[in-house]
C-alpha cells in the first residue's frame, strides 16, 4: 500500500506543485487525511464490513453502564453487534430502545426459558448500557467499526482494506484543495474525482459476491441453543 509520502508526492504532481513552497508538507498531509477520512465514511456506509474490529470484556455485577474508555472502546465509530458468552453458549444481545429503558424494573420476566438472563444493550453517548442490571460477570464481545486513523509519519501506509486505485480519492481531493488555495481552476480535477467516487461506490458494494446477504431471522443467535437449518 502507498505511504503518506507517496500520496503527498502524487498530490503535488496533480496540482502542478512539485517544489512549490506555497504548500507545506504538513498542509498537504491534512488534505490527504481529510480525503482518506471521507473515503472511510464512504466505505463504511456501504455496510460491506470493510472495517470490523472486536473487543471483549467482562460484565461487573450490579453495574449497568460501561464507559467506552473503561472497556477500551475509545475508537468506536459504528457499533455492529454485541455478543454474550454464558457458560458454553454465545448469544447475540439485542438492542433496546429508549422507550424500553425501564423494562425489567417491575415484575417482568428477566430470564429466558433456558435460564439465561434476557440482557439488552443500548448505546448512550460514550457508554454501553445493559438492562436488566447485570448480576453476572459473563463475557461480552463488542463488534464495531473503528474510527478513521490518520496517517502521521511519512512511512505510515494506507489501510490494507482500501484497494490501491481507491487511494486516488484522497490524492485528487488534496490536489483540488491545493488548487483552490491558489485560486486556480479545479474543473478537470473535480471531474476526475467524481468519476473515482462513482467507481468506488460501484466496486465497493457486494463485497462477498459469492454469498450475497438475504433476509435475516431476527431470532437466530438471540436465544441460547437456537439454530437455523436450511
Amino acid at each position: 500500500m502507498s505511504t503518506l509520502s507517496d500520496l503527498r508526492t502524487r498530490a503535488r504532481r496533480l496540482a502542478d506543485a512539485v517544489g512549490n513552497n506555497f504548500f507545506s508538507d504538513a498542509e498537504i498531509n491534512d488534505y490527504i487525511n481529510t480525503g482518506l477520512g471521507e473515503l472511510h465514511d464512504l466505505l463504511v456506509l456501504k455496510f460491506e464490513d470493510y472495517y470490523v474490529s472486536s473487543l471483549s470484556f467482562n460484565l461487573t455485577s450490579d453495574t449497568s453502564s460501561y464507559s467506552f474508555d473503561s472497556i477500551g472502546l475509545g475508537n468506536l465509530y459504528k457499533l455492529m453487534g454485541v455478543d454474550l458468552k454464558s457458560g458454553s453458549e454465545t448469544v447475540r444481545v439485542p438492542r433496546y430502545s429508549f422507550q424500553e429503558r425501564n423494562s425489567f424494573k417491575s415484575n417482568q420476566e428477566v430470564y429466558s426459558d433456558r435460564g439465561n438472563l434476557n440482557y439488552r444493550y443500548s448505546l448512550n453517548g460514550d457508554s454501553l448500557n445493559f438492562i436488566p442490571t447485570p448480576s453476572s460477570t459473563d463475557e461480552v464481545t463488542v463488534w464495531y467499526v473503528p474510527k478513521f486513523t490518520k496517517l502521521v509519519n511519512d512511512s505510515d501506509e494506507v489501510d490494507g482494506n482500501i484497494a490501491s486505485n481507491w487511494e486516488d480519492y484522497s490524492v485528487y481531493s488534496a490536489a483540488i484543495k491545493m488548487r483552490q488555495k491558489e485560486e486556480t481552476s479545479t474543473t478537470s480535477l473535480e471531474r476526475e474525482h467524481e468519476k473515482i467516487v462513482f467507481r468506488i461506490e460501484d466496486a465497493a458494494r457486494n463485497r462477498d459476491a459469492g454469498e450475497p446477504m438475504g433476509i435475516t431471522d431476527e431470532d437466530v443467535g438471540v436465544l441460547a441453543g437456537y439454530r437455523m437449518f436450511s
